[in-house]
């Protein structure tokens, strides 16, 4: 990589700290549709978890939890992409 082309557009940020799992994984459900196709939302956890349960319910949606990074000793940040969806080889 050479870093000319490692930049992210990131159209949401969404704090989700301290919710249960259910509301959280509800609540960025919802918040995906504001992202552009292949876009991405940084979401901001306490319960890692949770990363799991996250990365199912964002598939459903045509996304994916691209990467996970440790924020500091109890939080991560994790960038969720709304994934364009690829047409399938016949």
């Amino acid at each position: 990589m050479d870093g000319k082309g490692d930049a992210f557009i990131i159209d949401r940020e969404l704090d989700v700290r301290d919710m249960q799992v259910q509301e959280t994984v509800e609540r960025i459900k919802r918040a995906l549709s504001g992202v552009r196709p292949d876009g991405y939302m940084l979401v901001y956890i306490s319960d890692y978890s949770a990363i799991e349960d996250i990365a199912q319910a964002v598939l459903e949606k045509q996304a994916i939890v691209e990467s996970v990074l440790k924020k500091n000793e109890n939080d991560w940040i994790l960038m969720v992409k709304n994934a364009v969806p690829v047409a399938q080889a016949g």
